[in-house]
């Protein structure tokens, strides 16, 4: 299904305003899309790994498709060294991870129903999309230093580092 005409030209409008801006002050653009692309009854999932993950290219493919345009598939990309990144960003951008995977474990924790009082079902967040405060080039050099581990659509989890366990 084709959106309308004018759904068209916002989503153009605001595909233009994301590429023109600065990566890091383009969030409240990059949220604009998804409603946008939402309107368009674009894939849910499609558009949370376009947004989450803040994947130009791909979403310029999305919005050509939503014109009608033929896109031709192109093969997967060859594997690309991950470049060489200050040790003291990875670091500050594991801590960050880190902090917000045990705040989101704490909140599903806090919910009603889950406990010893209640049903006992465990609400274990295990990987969670990336914090957008550092690009993607950090997450994947991250899992490439065995930090990380990458789950499908766009989402990261910690390996845990169990050496210290004798058995």
């Amino acid at each position: 299904m084709i959106p309308s005409p004018q759904l068209l030209i916002e989503i153009a409008a605001s595909l233009a305003t994301i590429t023109s801006a600065e990566p890091a002050s383009a969030g409240s653009r990059w949220g604009a899309m998804h409603k946008l692309l939402l309107k368009a009854k674009v894939d849910p999932k499609v558009i949370m790994r376009l947004v989450g993950t803040r994947d130009l290219p791909a979403l310029t493919k999305v919005v050509a498709q939503l014109r009608g345009e033929a896109v031709a598939d192109e093969p997967p990309p060859p594997v690309v060294e991950v470049a060489a990144i200050d040790p003291s960003i990875l670091k500050s951008a594991l801590k960050v991870f880190r902090r917000r995977l045990k705040f989101s474990q704490l909140d599903a924790e806090s919910r009603l129903g889950v406990g010893p009082m209640s049903s006992g079902v465990d609400r274990r967040i295990d990987s969670m999309l990336p914090p957008g405060d550092f690009p993607m080039a950090v997450w994947d050099a991250l899992v490439a230093d065995g930090k990380l581990h990458r789950d499908r659509d766009g989402y990261y989890g910690i390996i845990e580092d169990n050496s210290h366990i004798k058995w």
